[in-house]
């Protein structure tokens, strides 16, 4: 039975198959004018991912994160394997994040900071789904809104 928390945050971690059946020609060539790459974004979500799910096991672990750190310049992933492996990486990621929820407890003291940082995963990576949505979406590799419900099915 699932505990408050994870009935809290249940969809919070949904990428809506953002990252699913990527290519390197896909992940490489971003619509004109965007700021970075797919596969630079990607990138950036693990590093920082890593970082918070670092501080969500140990709540003494307060070594703040530089953002610019996690930004990688290569804006190509070198082959098919590489992205496979670290979309693989990002999912296993997630699925530590719902473990590391359903171990909360009202009980502990550092309660409060983890839910801020659950809450502050879930921001961020909404905000960068969000751009890879929209990416993929002007370049054709993505359903438009009215055809999300069969996509996501």
């Amino acid at each position: 039975m699932p505990n408050q928390f994870e009935t809290l945050f249940d969809e919070s971690f949904d990428t809506f198959k953002v990252f699913d059946n990527l290519t390197i020609s896909e992940v490489d060539s971003p619509p004109a004018h965007s700021p970075k790459t797919i596969w630079q974004i990607i990138n950036h979500l693990t590093a920082w991912q890593g970082h918070q799910l670092a501080r969500l096991r140990n709540a003494g672990y307060n070594l703040q994160i530089d953002e610019d750190a996690t930004w990688i310049d290569n804006t190509n992933a070198a082959t098919q394997v590489e992205l496979d492996n670290k979309t693989v990486f990002f999912d296993q990621q997630l699925a530590d994040l719902k473990v590391e929820i359903q171990k909360f407890d009202m009980a502990d003291a550092g309660i409060i900071q983890k839910l801020r940082l659950v809450q502050d995963l879930s921001v961020h990576l909404s905000f960068h789904v969000g751009e890879v949505i929209l990416m993929r979406r002007i370049t054709g590799n993505y359903p438009l809104p009215h055809q999300m419900k069969d996509f996501l099915g």
